[in-house]
């Protein structure tokens, strides 16, 4: 990317005029067609009452291509949903769980991925794996497999340590065993440039709101289509039916035959309307370069704090790791320091009493160098 193209690519997003924005992980911030397409949909709704159902629909369906374009899958294996925690709801209930079934979590997983599998399948016997040790490699996972393994539910990127995990080598091990692979991809997508229809996995399941750029309330949820024929009804509804009008509501409409039959109600439309932007957004930069750019930025962020003292806990190989860098100092008062650094408009999040920084493909090395200047020095003392 050209130092031009990447300016023209700043000015979409307005968040760069007051602050340094490094909180990817937290919120994505919206560029300026996301809040064009959200507001153009409620003016609409505002002087004329709706807009169309076919017309919405379109825009949905055009929405659906540049997923499935993001992630390297087919359109018709992509369902909107509102939120990480549905698509994992969705997986669950569509599974044929059975008596005497396990299932592999991890013990340190963002609550998106562990509360839903405590909560609707308390039946089920949970093995545990941790980001520290998915970090050596997928072997933990392994050996924990056994006749009775189903399922097994990842976080592609630790919300914390901003461990990567291996999913390829993961799936491939899984695929022979025909056990479901589920993988909140809610640290990885829009970060990672990662085509999952080759994988072999069964559901991904992912937030707008982080690295998508999108709105909160908007989500993608992945289905493989290998499995769709397999999978128990779940989460169906009547718009999960295939209607051309409404106007002949008593005759019964034929199932939707892909992901989509799991959008079962009235979408949010304001949601989707966004999402498609920041999608477009990230299409046009190309996600091998949003990739790199992330790369780059979360390299010289650890260079840097590194040389000021701060122990990073994120992998050094960037294989490992996504957009995430968490780091602290045991000498220095890191909720002080997060609220100075917040003053002086720096945004970045407190996790464990750490600083999580995450940098997008749109912040540069200048912000990055800035940042890291607000710090204390290496033989400073604590704040």
């Amino acid at each position: 990317m050209t130092p031009e193209q990447l300016a023209g690519f700043r000015k979409l997003f307005p968040v760069t005029q007051r602050y340094v924005y490094l909180n990817h992980a937290s919120n994505g911030s919206l560029a300026l067609p996301v809040v064009a397409a959200m507001n153009g949909y409620i003016e609409r709704c505002s002087r004329h009452g709706e807009v169309p159902y076919p017309e919405a629909e379109a825009v949905v369906e055009d929405g659906r291509e540049m997923a499935a374009r993001l992630m390297g899958v087919r359109s018709d294996e992509i369902a909107f949903v509102k939120n990480t925690s549905a698509g994992a709801i969705i997986a669950i209930g569509s599974i044929e769980w059975q008596h005497g079934d396990n299932m592999i979590v991890m013990r340190d997983a963002f609550p998106t991925n562990t509360y839903p599998f405590d909560y609707l399948l308390p039946q089920v016997e949970k093995r545990y794996v941790t980001s520290v040790e998915l970090a050596k490699g997928p072997e933990c996972v392994f050996k924990l497999i056994d006749r009775h393994t189903r399922a097994m539910a990842i976080d592609w990127v630790h919300f914390l340590s901003g461990v990567r995990a291996d999913i390829i080598a993961i799936a491939a091990h899984c695929r022979t065993r025909a056990i479901h692979i589920l993988v909140d991809a809610m640290q990885g997508l829009g970060a990672v440039n990662q085509g999952f229809g080759e994988l072999g996995i069964d559901f991904v399941y992912a937030g707008g709101g982080k690295w998508l750029l999108g709105p909160q309330g908007s989500g993608i949820l992945y289905v493989n289509s290998a499995i769709l024929p397999k999978l128990r009804p779940a989460n169906l509804g009547w718009l999960s039916a295939k209607w051309d009008d409404f106007n002949d509501i008593y005759t019964r409409k034929p199932m939707k035959p892909g992901a989509s039959r799991f959008e079962e109600g009235t979408k949010n439309y304001i949601g989707i309307y966004g999402l498609r932007e920041s999608l477009r957004i990230l299409l046009d930069v190309g996600m091998s370069e949003v990739a790199a750019r992330v790369r780059m930025l979360t390299q010289l962020l650890r260079q840097r704090l590194e040389q000021k003292g701060f122990e990073v806990m994120t992998p050094v190989d960037p294989q490992r790791h996504a957009g995430i860098i968490t780091a602290s100092r045991p000498d220095v008062d890191m909720a002080a320091l997060f609220a100075r650094l917040k003053e002086q408009s720096f945004i970045c999040s407190l996790r464990e009493n750490r600083l999580r920084i995450a940098p997008h493909f749109y912040n540069t090395e200048e912000e990055i160098e800035r940042f890291c200047a607000a710090l204390p020095a290496k033989d400073e003392p604590g704040v």
